[in-house]
Formats: structure tokens, C-alpha cells, sequence
């Protein structure tokens, strides 16, 4: 029985390292995965790289400037020892939004807390973090027991809406000892740790995926160009149909094997799952594609899910750090999801009302508040809850009307 267990237990190990490289696969962009792909055909004895003689230059080298996901590969080589740890603090990496944060849910954290708690000590210390309150937590670890960790531990909000004075009590010490210690200790920081390799040029985007329109006809087109391919090596094949073989040289032949037949099958599901989200996206976006639309119209993670069988986790990383070429120009893929909210001319996109929201504020005299905000928005037809505003303020990155009083953001 233990004999069984043990080799039960020794399967599902396999299976869940299995899938989580598969689904790193899935989140890496083409041209990353073009660098992983001929690490793995080359770790393979059995499979031979065939060059792509069309390709006219190394893609490598007009990416001047290293992305995020580039710096973490390298340094979770440095902090992690197993090949495990090593698949997890990858799927961790490829996670991370523009500002460094985190969108794995709770659920497909779970067991993989240690290794997050690890990715957190990588630099600049606070990538990994779920939001601002995290990521200055974990780059205040080393002052715990001081009062600038208390503050942002216990009064988060409070220092966001500028209640000092609260504050103040709390800590028991004095206001100006308090604004001081914001300037020197709090100031500093970084809320949005990932924003260090945003440059001010367009950082370099390569199409995943291709929306096509010609005449009247569409079709879509996962990008496969770029990517290497593979054969196997006949003299191993040969070894393989020998009778007379040795039985350790069979079972090497087989296990590479089954390797590279798992490489092939993965990059295939890979492809197939892209091209069934753009397909279902050219049905619901064709207005906005064709310029009928100025935004795209509603569409969540949950809708195509389940309009594709899919779980909302395998959109979540099939679209992460991915691009599509279309009419309209190279566009993210996460544009295209957004929620409905209602107006009075019918259900518009919540980018819609962000996009108003920031037109608002930039042409404020003075600081509105959320209430003001929202009313001003429903005086333009658009019903959109002061929380609602508060959300898609944070959302924006802009500050409360205290703050952008205070800081003049």
C-alpha cells in the first residue's frame, strides 16, 4: 500500500509540475517564448533545431531595453535552487501587471506561498506584492518594530486621505515628527515597483496574434513564424526499432522521447487557445475593429471563458504580456476586456467612463471629490457610483482630492 501511495503521490508531483509549465507556456509572449523553445529543443539530445532561413535578422536585437519578465527569468536562476521552485516563481513572474503586482488569485496561490514569499527579497524589493500597501510593507520588513511600518500597516487609508492628525494619536507621537517621517522614511519608497523598466518610448511590442481584414472577409492568425522548429534525430528512432538495443538506451530514447512529443503538444494547445479567444474577440469586437466603435464593446474574462469551456485562470494567462495586430493598430489584449456599466445611450465599456473620468480631472480647477466626480458623470448621462469612482481612480493611478491637493498630482 505504502509501495502504491508513493508512486500516486510521485504522479501527481509530475502532473502538477507538468501543468505548470504548461501554463508558463501559455503566459509567455512569442518572442520569449522563441528564447525558451531553443533552450529546450537544445536540452533535448533527440531533437534537432531547424533554422528559420526566412527570418532576415535575430528579432533579440532591436529589444534594446530588457522588460521586466527579461530581469526576472535571470534572477530567479539566483534565488531559487529546484527546478519546482524555479516553475513557480516563473509563473509567479508572468503574472505581474505593468506596476509589478500580482494577479494570481487566492486560489492558485495556494502551496505556492513560500516560494512568493522568496520572489519578494528579488530587486527592487516589493515585485510580487498584490497592491502599494504590500509592496511598501515588504520594502519596510527591515522596520518592523518602528512607527513608519505601524503606519502603514494599521493606517493605510488613513495616510491616503490624509488624516494625519489620527495618525498622529495612534503612534503617539508629535505631528511634525510624523510629517518628517513620511518625507525621510515613507517618500522614498517605491509604490510601483515593476514602473522601473517602463521607459518613456514605447517599449517594443511584437503581434501574438493577427486580425486580418481583407474586402469584406476576416480571419485570425497566431503568429507561429517566429518560432522555432524541430525534428527528431532518425539514428535514435533507428536505436529505438533495434531488437538487439539495450534496454538503458531504449528508456533514454523514450523518455526524450515523450519530452519533446509533450514540447510539441503544449506549443500546439498554446496556439489553439489564442486563436479561440481572438476568434470569439472578432465576433464581439467587429464594430470597434472597424472603427463603428471609439472603445471596445463590454467583455469579461467569465464571458469568454465560458463561451470557450475554458477556466477564467487560462484567459487570465493566455492574454498576459500578449499583443494583437489589428486594423486599428497593435493593441494589448487586456483592452479588450472591460466591464459594462450603464448610460444613456445604452451599456458602454467602463474604459468609456474612465476615459471621462481622466478628462474630468485633468480639467478640474479644484480638487472634485468621488461624490462630485460621480455627479458630474451622471450629468453626462453616465450612472457611475461615487465607490465606483473611487475604484476606477485607483485604477488610473490618480490620487484622492486630498492627496492631489496636498501632492498636486
Amino acid at each position: 500500500m505504502e509501495i502504491h501511495q508513493s508512486i500516486r503521490q510521485d504522479q501527481r508531483l509530475i502532473m502538477n509540475v507538468a501543468m505548470e509549465r504548461a501554463f508558463h507556456v501559455l503566459m509567455m509572449p512569442t518572442l520569449e517564448l522563441n528564447d525558451w523553445l531553443e533552450r529546450e529543443i537544445e536540452k533535448n539530445p533527440l531533437l534537432k533545431l531547424i533554422k528559420n532561413s526566412s527570418e532576415p535578422f535575430d528579432q533579440s536585437l532591436i529589444r534594446s531595453e530588457m522588460t521586466l519578465y527579461d530581469y526576472l527569468m535571470h534572477e530567479i536562476e539566483l534565488h531559487f535552487q529546484t527546478q519546482q521552485e524555479k516553475e513557480i516563481a516563473r509563473e509567479i513572474a508572468g503574472s505581474l501587471d505593468e506596476k509589478g503586482f500580482l494577479t494570481l488569485t487566492s486560489e492558485e496561490l495556494k502551496g505556492k506561498e513560500a516560494v512568493l514569499k522568496k520572489f519578494h527579497q528579488i530587486e527592487p524589493l516589493g515585485l510580487g506584492a498584490r497592491n502599494v500597501r504590500e509592496a511598501l510593507l515588504i520594502q519596510l520588513k527591515d522596520k518592523m518594530e518602528q512607527p513608519i511600518y505601524r503606519m502603514v500597516s494599521l493606517h493605510y487609508d488613513d495616510l491616503l486621505y490624509n488624516r494625519l492628525g489620527k495618525i498622529s494619536k495612534s503612534l503617539k507621537i508629535s505631528l511634525s515628527a510624523l510629517k518628517e517621517m513620511i518625507q525621510k522614511d515613507l517618500r522614498p519608497l517605491n509604490p510601483f515597483p515593476g514602473r522601473h523598466f517602463e521607459r518613456d518610448i514605447n517599449p517594443h511590442l511584437s503581434a501574438d496574434v493577427s486580425i486580418i481584414k481583407e474586402g469584406d472577409l476576416w480571419s485570425v492568425e497566431v503568429n507561429d513564424s517566429d518560432l522555432p522548429t524541430f525534428e527528431i534525430h532518425e539514428t535514435y528512432l533507428d536505436t529505438l526499432e533495434n531488437p538487439s538495443s539495450k534496454r538503458d538506451e531504449v528508456d533514454f530514447i523514450r523518455r526524450h522521447l515523450a519530452a519533446g512529443n509533450w514540447l510539441l503538444r503544449i506549443i500546439q494547445r498554446r496556439q489553439k487557445t489564442l486563436h479561440e479567444i481572438a476568434t470569439y474577440l472578432l465576433k464581439r469586437q467587429r464594430d470597434y475593429l472597424e472603427g463603428i466603435r471609439a472603445n471596445p464593446c463590454p467583455m469579461t474574462m467569465k464571458e469568454v471563458a465560458e463561451a470557450l469551456t475554458l477556466s477564467e485562470s487560462t484567459i487570465t494567462r493566455a492574454i498576459a504580456h500578449k499583443a494583437i495586430a489589428t486594423p486599428r493598430g497593435l493593441i494589448k489584449f487586456r483592452n479588450f476586456f472591460t466591464h459594462a456599466i450603464q448610460s444613456q445611450r445604452g451599456e458602454i465599456s467602463n474604459q468609456e467612463a474612465k476615459d471621462l473620468l481622466l478628462k474630468l480631472i485633468h480639467h478640474e480647477k479644484e480638487p472634485l471629490s468621488d461624490e462630485a466626480l460621480s455627479q458630474k458623470l451622471k450629468s453626462q448621462g453616465i450612472q457611475c457610483a461615487r465607490r465606483t469612482v473611487a475604484k476606477y481612480r485607483k485604477e488610473l493611478m490618480i490620487g484622492s482630492a486630498s492627496q492631489r491637493k496636498m501632492w498636486k498630482l
